[in-house]
């Protein structure tokens, strides 16, 4: 850890394709995660998939993609589309943090950075995630802890060798 007077304050900025870099490491510093969820560790792309993945028929301009920055390292990152598969719905399609700093509050600081962009785009009610069955012990009590609760709704999930199902859950973006 730095001292705290060479601290420099944690940034929320979006990233771009030409941050890959940066995503993929995060992604590797997680390799259960992949292999929970597509049954192998993250591939060589891993992060341009994220970068580049949309719901059918859904504009690229509803994604945004933020990164929670420690100078010049990522440290965590968000996958979001506005407006799916509602208006009033914000999906998280993704929350990571870099797997050395688990434990360090960035994830929290992350679905922070999310909640004020969701809370400033106009329409935006609530806040979705699906969880795949494979990772809810270790997804859920996260979740939880942030107010989502699971909505009963369910669907098929595939990827790779995991056939499992992903648990909808959702929050209101203002907690009363």
């Amino acid at each position: 850890m730095r001292s705290s007077e060479q601290e420099v304050p944690l940034e929320v900025r979006r990233i771009t394709q030409g941050q890959c870099v940066a995503l993929q490491r995060i992604m590797e510093s997680n390799p259960e995660y992949s292999r929970r969820v597509t049954g192998t560790g993250p591939t060589p792309g891993a992060a341009g998939d994220v970068l580049s993945a949309l719901p059918p028929g859904v504009q690229n301009l509803r994604k945004v993609d933020l990164g929670l920055w420690d100078g010049q390292e990522l440290v965590a990152f968000a996958d979001v589309i506005l407006g799916w598969p509602a208006e009033s719905v914000a999906h998280i399609g993704l929350l990571m943090t870099d797997g050395t700093r688990q434990g360090e509050g960035l994830g929290r600081m992350m679905h922070d950075a999310v909640i004020d962009l969701v809370g400033r785009t106009p329409n935006i009610q609530s806040l979705r995630l699906s969880i795949v069955d494979t990772n809810a012990d270790l997804e859920e009590p996260f979740w939880a802890k942030l107010d989502y609760e699971p909505t009963g709704e369910s669907v098929p999930y595939v990827s790779g060798s995991v056939e499992s199902t992903a648990r909808i859950w959702t929050r209101s973006v203002v907690i009363a």
